[in-house]
């Protein structure tokens, strides 16, 4: 059986039928700006479910889409969506589903859920064609009158409670979801009813009447005579019907159903599914601790759901199978810390290497340090970049002027402070550009930036990545535009002879600044871009930015009276640019998550 739905249910005023997801094969517009839509998860009166990939944290979500009321002009009337999803988010329960994130987008409110990979018990029953056992039906008791209990206790009515509602994890966990439509109590301890599901609505519900705690007991009465019997008495095709079965017409006892019911369980049923709420459990509690003895083993049942799920569900889902739901960058994305800690120990250990080979001229305590400073790199990249910093200080003043040691040192701990002591990936990207100098594309760097990572961190990132091109390749005895780098430099770039004079001239160079300013503009831009997280807007930001530093070389040019320059750089920016529109094929831009 493919993987049944297990987010929640979202058409609460019809029967519960098992939902068919159906996959996104063209790309959409993010959901606030942060979640990619999988797939429809169904819909109904109240909004729409889809399966989502939050970009930001990794994972995937279900969100729940309801419409706000509207006045005549079109205009949110209120936020009553806003207010049911806030009363969700404040429910911390391990058997209630997690609610990541509540907000709204012009008319519509947002729920953003955990997904839970498992099935419903809707779902479950259904699939095997006969109810729970006893010893399952013990575990959802426990489970669900735990939820329900707790919620209750901080003022919060579910109104909805159905098989359709109560998920089950492959690992035997019971969740209660969708308290969507849920209400605030008010100093009375009585909430206005709302519209829930026929079947499992007491009369109180159905007329709109005030609701309390009771009628979420009458609710899990009729759920639990489904789950033991696969019949509900009160279910009919319109809510007057539904009114005569449960006032009028005599509701037969669940063991006429199944009868190795007892007695017991007929008398905890029928007395929880009163008509009048005072012939009602006054809690869920009551109602736990009266049928809790009739069923069976609590733990019993969890592990006999759990193999159930295990066998029935088989694999997970792969997510980057032939649908290609995910890019590439969205399904490494929960891997970044680990890219960022192997970035930061190579990064690191280069620092270390090629400063101590200028202070001590031996190759063995110089790798020793680079080991030790790569270590350091990869454990807490900041104190990395900071050792690694000071090293390559001291070997610039060492191998040319002491000034110029001084000035590299400035320079690091001011990018330090302001970014690198967090060992974030933006601290680290410019260390590629020299290394991509060396394959004549180091444009790339700031298109990089900007798709990774936010426009201020990208920007900065982008600068530094043109002063290290600009400075690399000048070490190297490149000329103008200052694209290439020497890829024996990056091994021994001592023994090059550093010419301080080259490179102080390329920093007093106006048409140089200028493109050290087009590179930040080029990766602030693709960033702007890049935020809506898609790969057509992805397009747009890196033809701004190739745009922006084929303009800057273009200025360049002008200040140094050389109309060649840019023409001199076109290779570079054209491999950039391909390179980049691989990068975005492979999937649309995911900002790095945090550890």
């Amino acid at each position: 059986m493919p993987r049944p739905f297990a987010s929640p249910e979202p058409t609460p005023d019809v029967q519960s039928q098992q939902p068919q997801r159906h996959w996104s094969t063209v790309e959409e517009q993010l959901i606030l700006d942060r979640y990619r839509p999988l797939a429809d998860l169904g819909s109904g009166g109240f909004g729409s479910v889809v399966l989502a990939f939050d970009t930001k944290m990794a994972r995937r979500v279900a969100i729940k889409r309801l419409k706000l009321p509207t006045d005549r002009h079109g205009r949110p009337l209120d936020r009553t969506g806003l207010a049911e999803a806030r009363t969700a988010a404040m429910l911390n329960h391990p058997a209630i589903v997690t609610v990541h994130e509540w907000d709204t987008d012009g008319a519509d409110a947002y729920i953003v859920m955990e997904d839970i990979d498992g099935a419903s018990l809707a779902d479950i029953i259904d699939e095997r064609g006969e109810p729970l056992d006893d010893d399952e039906a013990a575990w959802v008791l426990e489970s669900v009158g735990a939820a329900v209990s707790f919620a209750h206790d901080n003022g919060v009515l579910h109104l909805d409670l159905k098989p359709a509602n109560v998920l089950v994890a492959r690992d035997g966990r019971v969740k209660v979801a969708d308290f969507g439509i849920s209400a605030l109590t008010d100093a009375s301890g009585r909430a206005v009813g709302a519209t829930g599901t026929i079947g499992f609505m007491p009369p109180e519900q159905i007329r709109a009447e005030h609701v309390d705690e009771r009628t979420d007991v009458w609710a899990l009465g009729a759920l639990f005579y489904e789950l033991l019997t696969r019949a509900n008495p009160f279910d009919a095709e319109t809510t007057e019907g539904s009114l005569f079965k449960i006032e009028v017409a005599p509701v037969p006892a669940p063991s006429e159903f199944d009868a190795t019911l007892s007695a017991d369980i007929d008398e905890v049923l029928l007395t929880a599914t009163a008509p009048e709420p005072g012939d009602r459990y006054a809690s869920v509690g009551e109602f736990v601790a009266d049928l809790g003895p009739q069923l069976g083993d609590a733990a019993a049942g969890r592990r006999r759901l759990a193999s159930y799920l295990d066998d029935t569900l088989g694999d997970e889902e792969d997510f980057d199978g032939e649908h290609g739901r995910l890019g590439v960058w969205d399904a490494l994305a929960p891997y970044a810390p680990w890219f960022r800690r192997a970035g930061g120990a190579l990064v690191c250990g280069w620092l270390g290497w090629a400063g101590t080979a200028a202070v001590l001229g031996d190759a063995t305590p110089s790798l020793v340090a680079a080991a030790l400073v790569g270590l350091a790199g990869a454990l807490a990249p900041g104190l990395g970049l900071a050792l690694g910093g000071i090293a390559i200080s001291a070997g610039v003043g060492v191998a040319t002027v002491w000034w110029a040691g001084v000035a590299t040192l400035a320079v690091i701990a001011g990018s330090w402070v302001a970014r690198g002591r967090h060992g974030q990936g933006d601290a680290l990207l410019p260390a590629a550009a020299p290394v991509l100098a060396v394959i004549r594309c180091a444009p790339l760097a700031p298109l990089l930036a900007g798709f990774v990572f936010t426009p201020l961190p990208a920007a900065v990132a982008g600068c530094v990545s043109a002063l290290l091109t600009l400075i690399v390749a000048a070490a190297g005895g490149s000329a103008a535009p200052l694209l290439q780098a020497d890829w024996q430099w990056l091994l021994v770039p001592w023994e090059f002879g550093v010419p301080t004079s080259a490179i102080s001239g390329v920093l007093a160079d106006p048409g140089a600044l200028i493109v050290v300013a087009s590179w930040a503009g080029a990766a602030a831009a693709c960033s702007v871009a890049c935020r809506r997280l898609t790969r057509t807007w992805a397009v747009v930001g890196m033809l701004a930015g190739v745009g922006l530093m084929a303009g800057g070389y273009a200025l360049w040019g002008l200040v140094a009276r050389n109309t060649a320059l840019l023409t001199t750089a076109a290779p570079d920016l054209l491999a950039a640019l391909a390179l980049m529109a691989g990068v975005i094929a492979l999937g649309p831009p995911a900002r790095p998550v945090d550890e």
